[in-house]
């Protein structure tokens, strides 16, 4: 698949406060880095700091999550796909187990 938005739901398995930076007591930059496992592929979703109260959850790990944004490619097969310019994150609930 190409660079595109596109939408993914899964379950956060680390979350990373990576690239943030501190200019005052109240306002903070950078980027929140989840890994989200969706079927056998693994994303890294990059959530802007900035943003992370608009969603209305602090995501944490073991939650179920939806998002959309605009999807990068993995590079030589051993890096993971990124997600990034969310446009929606949200707190979604687990899927059902099914019965056999």
């Amino acid at each position: 698949m190409s660079q595109g938005r596109i939408s993914i739901e899964g379950r956060i398995m680390a979350a990373n406060n990576q690239g943030e930076k501190r200019i005052s007591r109240n306002y903070t930059y950078g980027y929140m880095v989840l890994s989200v496992q969706v079927g056998a592929d693994l994303y890294s979703v990059l959530v802007s700091s900035s943003k992370i109260n608009t969603y209305g959850f602090l995501p944490r790990i073991g939650q179920y999550v939806h998002a959309e944004g605009i999807r990068s490619p993995g590079r030589d097969g051993f890096h993971d796909y990124s997600l990034s310019h969310l446009s929606t994150l949200e707190h979604i609930e687990p899927p059902k187990k099914k019965l056999k």
